[in-house]
């Protein structure tokens, strides 16, 4: 197949063009679909080693709560100004009770069926805080454990029916669906299948954001993996730019879809895009890699971002370009975070004036 590829540079970027789609988040109608979590960083101040085990002991301090998986890529639509919808799946306990409150407070319309066999769930950081660094005065975090309440069962027959009702009864209301999946077994390949079909059919676009399993999303618009989940689906790895083209064009075959855009951290990220002619592949520099913190949940971002821009008529290219803007201004904050409309104008408004310089 015919492979052509363009290196993106950030003088080429229209940057006037992307703050005009910005400026038109707030009139997108997104529904995200997937794994419902709530992320928990329990934080404390270490005092000493353990006399029980080798284990340091912490104090205490406090507990914040925020959406993860499916519901922080929701968090990032509302963030950004979108009318955000939420679906998928809770147990009956006390952390679903809390993705309720804080859909509530982010202005998140959230459908949800409840399965009282499995725990919503819940994904426990927790967080040792230090002193200030005596020369930047910044509080020193380090995450030293993560524990998570989380089933991965397949979604029973009676609560897939459900969910898929509910996607029936809404879906008109909607510019576009985002499938975000953290593998808790809500996206199986029945109800996937069901939800792109009739997407299509009501001509609404899919974008996918997942850790793997790939093949089930078939006939979706686009995916958004991470070169990790690309090697470990494709079974190796990536390590010259002639193998990411390799798997890029694997990828495209394998899912029947016409783009795919691969995340790749510090070397940026690609979007592949099929035509009659081949391939065409557009490499986009990462930004701002001196300034990364935290990764966490800078996928979300990313997804998030793309799926709003291409539902207010941006191109495949420029949504990509927004994405990984949005997605530099979140690794540089701690936990799963977000940024907003003002920020992604400020950014814009900052590498436009640095470019000219």
């Amino acid at each position: 197949m015919n492979l052509t590829k363009s290196n993106i540079e950030k003088d080429q970027i229209d940057f006037p063009a992307l703050k005009n789609i910005v400026s038109r988040f707030q009139q997108a109608r997104i529904l995200v679909i997937g794994d419902l979590i709530v992320d928990e960083y329990l934080r404390g101040i270490p005092e000493r080693i353990s006399r029980e085990a080798p284990v340091i002991i912490l104090q205490y301090i406090n507990s914040r709560f925020t959406l993860g998986g499916s519901a922080n890529a929701a968090n990032n639509l509302a963030s950004l100004s979108a009318k955000t919808s939420l679906m998928g799946v809770v147990g009956e306990d006390k952390t679903a009770e809390r993705l309720r409150d804080i859909c509530k407070e982010r202005d998140i319309e959230l459908y949800y069926c409840i399965d009282p066999s499995r725990p919503t769930t819940l994904k426990t950081r927790v967080i040792s805080s230090s002193s200030s660094d005596p020369d930047t005065g910044t509080v020193l975090k380090q995450q030293v454990l993560r524990i998570d309440h989380q089933i991965k069962d397949k979604l029973n027959d009676e609560l897939s029916k459900k969910l898929l009702e509910s996607f029936k009864d809404t879906i008109q209301n909607y510019d576009l669906i985002l499938l975000s999946d953290y593998g808790s077994g809500v996206l199986h390949e029945e109800n996937v299948k069901e939800i792109i079909d009739l997407a299509k059919y009501h001509q609404k676009k899919v974008i996918v954001d997942s850790n793997g399993k790939f093949s089930k999303y078939a006939g979706a618009y686009c995916l958004t993996p991470n070169q990790p989940d690309v090697e470990a689906t494709l079974g190796w790895k990536i390590k010259t730019e002639e193998d990411l083209f390799k798997a890029g064009i694997e990828l495209l075959n394998l899912i029947g879809t016409e783009q795919m855009l691969i995340t790749r951290g510090a070397k940026g990220m690609v979007l592949f895009t099929k035509s009659e002619d081949g391939v065409k592949a557009d490499l986009i520099p990462a930004f701002n890699i001196s300034e990364v913190f935290d990764v966490s949940g800078a996928g979300d971002t990313v997804s998030a971002c793309f799926s709003l821009a291409l539902a207010v008529g941006a191109t495949n290219l420029e949504a990509t370009l927004l994405g990984n803007i949005a997605a530099s201004i979140v690794v540089r904050k701690y936990g799963t975070a977000t940024t907003n409309v003002d920020e992604l104008l400020h950014e814009l408004d900052f590498k436009e004036k640095a470019i000219s310089v």
